[in-house]
């Protein structure tokens, strides 16, 4: 058996990530939770940077350590920026795991089981995202119009359709694991796009029933993120590629299903 191979499968932590390396990758990642990169469409508070850096989580560390760093991160991030957790708890799943659980699914569609969750993922975000919360259990004086609706199809209908071509279910896992460093671009930044665009209906749509959004102001959310999302997956993938890069000439022993 090659040295590869035997660095592939190299057995240690959780999921094949060692425990410090988590430790260490969740520790940063709360602490980016005081660095604000984006204010929220619809006011109240700012995206921070910990969201980037819990979506690379999976790429480096593979979907268990990557999720399990997620939710160290979210429970540090609470703690030391609580004004960018305002709904505490909640928050440290919608912003601090969320986005790291549908970035480890859109990475790995090669594996049967994820890509069958991936689409199951964005097929509920979907029904969700036309039902809740302006349909049931509805918001008072609250009736969402067919410009509403259009708008929500933005973020799951593509996606559901990439999903059932081989782009969605082998060409993107395969492109971001890859030598070809364009194909790698490509393909990490469309996972990571999917992932984000999926998650974004988890994210917003309990702000919108718990501070009574009107419907205006979300339909005004939706048209923002249409272009907000899209740059912080290029951010986002402009920093994972040469983390993963560095990992690859790291010489460590390679994680299982991470891309490096």
């Amino acid at each position: 058996m090659s040295e590869e191979r035997v660095r592939e499968r190299a057995p240690m932590g959780y999921g094949g990530a060692s425990i410090a390396f988590i430790a260490v990758y969740g520790a940063i990642n709360g602490a980016l939770a005081l660095v604000p990169i984006f204010p929220y469409f619809g006011g109240g508070g700012f995206i921070p940077l910990s969201l980037i850096f819990t979506a690379i989580g999976p790429l480096i560390l593979g979907p268990v350590g990557g999720i399990i760093a997620a939710i160290l991160g979210g429970f540090i991030g609470m703690f030391v920026s609580p004004a960018m957790f305002p709904l505490g708890l909640l928050d440290v799943l919608l912003t601090g795991i969320l986005p790291a659980v549908f970035v480890a699914l859109m990475i790995n569609t090669d594996n049967t089981i994820d890509w069958i969750l991936s689409i199951l993922a964005v097929i509920l975000t979907g029904v969700m995202f036309l039902v809740f919360p302006y349909v049931w259990p509805g918001l008072p004086g609250e009736t969402p119009d067919t410009m509403y609706f259009l708008s929500t199809l933005v973020f799951w209908v593509p996606w559901l359709i990439v999903l059932f071509t081989p782009l969605g279910k082998s060409w993107i896992p395969e492109w971001a694991r890859g030598d070809d460093v364009v194909k790698r671009y490509i393909g990490v930044f469309l996972a990571v796009f999917m992932g984000i665009e999926v998650f974004y209906f988890w994210w917003g749509a309990p702000y919108w029933f718990i501070f009574n959004y009107p419907v205006a102001l979300a339909f005004a959310a939706n048209l923002g993120y249409t272009w907000w999302w899209p740059i912080l997956c290029i951010i986002t993938t402009a920093i994972a590629i040469p983390i993963v890069e560095a990992l690859k000439r790291s010489g460590l022993p390679r994680i299982p299903r991470a891309i490096w």
